[in-house]
């Protein structure tokens, strides 16, 4: 393991072979003899700390070159050194930017002990800023992708969202991203660290465990309760709590959710203590909440609760023009070491004439799949999987003239390709299971493929052949 650099600035040649004798095994040392030489060696080597001497060419050289070394390495750390205790030196040091001093007549076991302790601290600076910039590195990744119309304002609608604790209901189809915006909305303390964000399915909410998952539990609170167990508002407290899919959550733990959110407050199950708190509840479905307010589904009060502001997430379809950035964005997140694979522009014009029902999820998915499983790193129209293919295959084909009956000849042409493609689909691009459905020979088969022009995910199709043949060879 490398050894950290130390820069000692100063003028006693002395002090310098003495520091050199006794650092050696601590620090790789470099010295220079005024403050011109220091700062020529910061500007072109990275040193980890420097040791400045004050006194060197005048009586305050030191102190008067520490603007310019932080200005080359604002990230340095400077330790002042001096032969004088000068109160007045060492408050003008630290004005300046030193963040330590060390009297050179002290015992070089301080000495060291100093320096150490000053280049632990900066590492947990530089450890922390680290791990700042990851976290913020992970939560803009996960932001909104897009240019649309539509995106620019659900994007400007979570600025002005974020860090308040007004209610949200954001609907939209079903992978558009709805969870997505609701992480958008985690908000940041002071210096930009993410609050709590807590996730919860509603479909998966048992009414006998409700009240424990929402709002904990004291131990001996019930059977089973062997320990003392945080709720899910009381973890999210100071963040967002995040019910998905909230059109599915039960009746009676409705007018439960509804209690807390007039409240903002819990009581833990075993407990007679109430528990203040601050969140902000965002909830996500794909149904109409007010149609199921209508029909006795939802609690039209806590409808009102929750839709205090509503947000809508666009269908993959109805925003087309942020799709190559998305294919970017997923070819990019999804490559494998150095394999990241991109799209010719007649795929890219198949893939932007299907309808992508799964919206942005699958197409997520399907670079995912196509990332692991082709060859090379160049995705073209025939490496596409079959159900994207499905819808280009009606309108590609044209019914092949013949001489005879031909208004008799396109309905059955017609009745043949349906059942084809219908089962093409269901055998997802698998010729040899679609052959044996069919009770057809393969080559036969092939034929009735290409004059349909159906069979077009030829490496899609060779490639599920293979897997299929496998499964079956593994299994006999």
């Amino acid at each position: 393991m490398s050894k950290p650099k130390l820069l000692i600035v100063d003028d006693e040649e002395i002090f310098q072979l003495s520091m050199r004798a006794f650092l050696r095994d601590h620090f790789e040392v470099k010295f220079a003899g005024n403050g011109d030489d220091a700062l020529t060696l910061v500007k072109s080597q990275r040193f980890q700390i420097i040791l400045l001497d004050v006194r060197m060419r005048t009586q305050t050289e030191g102190l008067e070159y520490i603007p310019q070394l932080r200005e080359a390495d604002p990230e340095i750390p400077i330790v002042m050194a001096s032969g004088l205790r000068d109160f007045d030196v060492i408050r003008e040091a630290m004005r300046l930017g030193a963040i330590d001093y060390i009297p050179k007549d002290s015992e070089p076991e301080d000495l060291l002990h100093s320096l150490k302790r000053v280049l632990e601290m900066q590492q947990l600076v530089e450890k922390n800023e680290q791990a700042q910039a990851e976290t913020k590195k992970q939560h803009q990744g996960k932001s909104l992708i897009g240019t649309h119309p539509k995106i620019e304002q659900l994007r400007r609608m979570i600025e002005k969202v974020k860090n308040s604790w007004v209610n949200v209901v954001i609907t939209g189809e079903t992978g558009t991203g709805k969870e997505v915006v609701a992480r958008s909305l985690r908000p940041t303390d002071a210096k930009g660290n993410l609050q709590p964000f807590v996730a919860i399915d509603s479909s998966t909410i048992q009414s006998t465990v409700a009240e424990s998952l929402l709002f904990g539990h004291e131990k001996g609170a019930f059977t089973g309760a062997t320990e003392f167990r945080k709720g899910a508002f009381e973890e999210a407290n100071g963040g967002v709590i995040y019910f998905d899919e909230i059109a599915n959550m039960p009746l009676e733990i409705q007018a439960k959710l509804l209690r807390v959110i007039q409240e903002k407050e819990i009581t833990r199950l075993g407990s007679s203590r109430v528990i203040p708190l601050e969140f902000q509840v965002v909830c996500a479905t794909n149904k109409n909440l007010l149609d199921l307010v209508k029909e006795g589904k939802f609690k039209e009060d806590l409808y009102q609760r929750l839709n205090v502001v509503p947000l809508f997430v666009p269908p993959l379809r109805e925003r087309m023009q942020d799709f190559a950035e998305l294919v970017d964005f997923f070819c990019e997140k999804h490559a494998s070491g150095e394999k990241r694979i991109s799209f010719t522009d007649e795929a890219m014009a198949t893939m932007k004439s299907y309808r992508w029902p799964g919206n942005v999820r699958e197409l997520s998915n399907m670079i995912a799949y196509l990332t692991a499983v082709i060859d090379g790193h160049v995705v073209d129209t025939e490496d596409l999987p079959a159900q994207i293919l499905g819808e280009q295959l009606e309108s590609d084909w044209e019914p092949v003239e013949d001489s005879g009956n031909r208004k008799l000849y396109e309905r059955v042409a017609a009745f043949e390709r349906k059942i084809l493609v219908d089962e093409y689909q269901r055998c997802e691009g698998n010729i040899s299971k679609l052959a044996a459905e069919l009770g057809m020979d393969r080559s036969h088969l092939y034929t009735k493929l290409k004059v349909y022009k159906i069979h077009k995910a030829t490496k899609a199709s060779r490639l599920a052949e293979q897997c299929s043949d496998r499964t079956a060879g593994a299994s006999t």
